[in-house]
C-alpha cells in the first residue's frame, strides 16, 4: 500500500539520524566518506562512483517521507515503503517554494539520497551490519512523486523511534546549526533540566572535516546568536578545562517542544 502525504504534515525524523553522522553538513559537495567509530556503533556512509554524499538538506526529503509514514501510521493505515505526494506540496512543507530551480535542486538531492551508501551497526540484523541508499528508487510523473524507501528506514517508522521537529528548522540556513539543533532536540526533549556534551565529544560525533579549533568557533557563535528553535545554549569549562555545552527546552517558549522524548535518553 502507498502512503499519500495528507495536506497537514507534523515534520517528524528518526532519532538515529539526529543522533549520528549520516549526512554531509556543507554546502559544497563531500567526496570524503564518513568512517566513524564511537562505542558499539559504527558507520561508513558514501556516494556511490565517486558522486557526492547526501548533505543535511538533502535530508529533508526523508523528513517529509518518515512524516508521511507516521501521519498514515497515526491514522491506523499501513506503513509502506512506498510515499507518494505532489511536488509542489513537497516543496512547500519543506518552506523551499515552487520556483523552477527548486524543482532542479529537489532532482538533485534526489539522486544523491539514491547514490549515498550507508553501512552501520544501528539495528543490524543477525547477518551483520546494515547496508542501504536513502533511496531505493524514485519517479516523478506529471507532478507526483513517488519514493522507495529502504526497509532499514520503514522499519524504524514501525518501532516508533521518531521525534517530532520545530517546522523552524526548515529555515535554518546553515549545516552546522541545522546538525546541532537535531542533536539537541534528540538529547534534551522536555527535559527541564536539558542534557550536555563536551565539546571534544561533540566534535568527534559530528564527523565534520573542520578542525576542532573551527568547531569550538561555530559553537561559540550559536551560543551567542540563541537560534536554535525552542532550546536555549550555554557554555561552561569543566575541571579539566574542556568547554561544555549544555541545552535545555526554552521555557519562553510556548509551542515548542511539543512531545517528550519518546525513548530513553542516552548519554552517546
Amino acid at each position: 500500500m502507498t502512503a499519500r502525504a495528507p495536506r497537514a504534515l507534523t515534520p517528524c525524523l528518526l532519532i538515529d539520524l539526529m543522533s549520528w553522522p549520516f549526512f554531509s553538513l556543507a554546502k559544497s559537495p563531500r567526496h570524503v566518506p564518513v568512517d566513524f567509530r564511537m562505542g558499539r556503533v559504527s558507520m561508513t556512509v558514501a556516494g556511490r562512483d565517486a558522486s557526492p554524499m547526501a548533505t543535511i538538506w538533502d535530508a529533508d526529503i526523508l523528513i517529509w517521507a518518515v512524516s508521511t509514514l507516521i501521519a498514515a501510521r497515526r491514522q491506523r493505515q499501513l506503513v509502506s515503503s512506498h510515499v507518494r505526494g505532489s511536488t509542489r506540496d513537497i516543496l512547500r512543507f519543506l518552506g523551499r517554494g515552487d520556483s523552477a530551480s527548486r524543482y532542479v535542486r529537489l532532482r538533485a538531492a534526489l539522486d544523491r539520497l539514491t547514490d549515498t551508501q550507508v553501512t552501520t551497526s544501528l539495528r543490524q540484523t543477525s547477518d551483520g551490519a546494515s547496508g542501504f541508499s536513502w533511496l531505493v528508487a524514485w519517479q516523478e510523473r506529471r507532478g507526483e512523486l513517488d519514493l522507495i524507501l529502504p526497509p532499514w528506514l520503514c522499519d524504524a517508522v514501525k518501532g516508533r523511534a521518531i521525534l517530532d521537529l520545530d517546522s523552524r528548522y526548515f529555515a535554518l540556513t546553515g549545516g552546522f546549526v541545522r546538525w546541532l539543533y537535531l542533536l539537541v532536540r534528540r538529547h534534551a526533549g522536555r527535559q527541564r533540566d536539558g542534557w550536555s556534551f563536551d565539546l571534544k565529544h561533540l566534535h568527534e560525533k559530528s564527523a565534520a572535516l573542520s578542525p576542532y579549533p573551527r568547531f569550538v568557533f561555530e559553537i561559540r557563535r550559536l551560543v551567542e546568536a540563541q537560534s536554535l528553535p525552542g532550546y536555549r545554549l550555554w557554555l561552561e569549562i569543566d575541571p579539566n578545562g574542556t568547554p561544555v555545552l549544555h541545552f535545555a527546552p526554552d521555557t519562553a517558549a510556548d509551542s515548542y517542544p511539543q512531545p517528550s522524548v519518546d525513548n530513553p535518553v542516552g548519554d552517546v
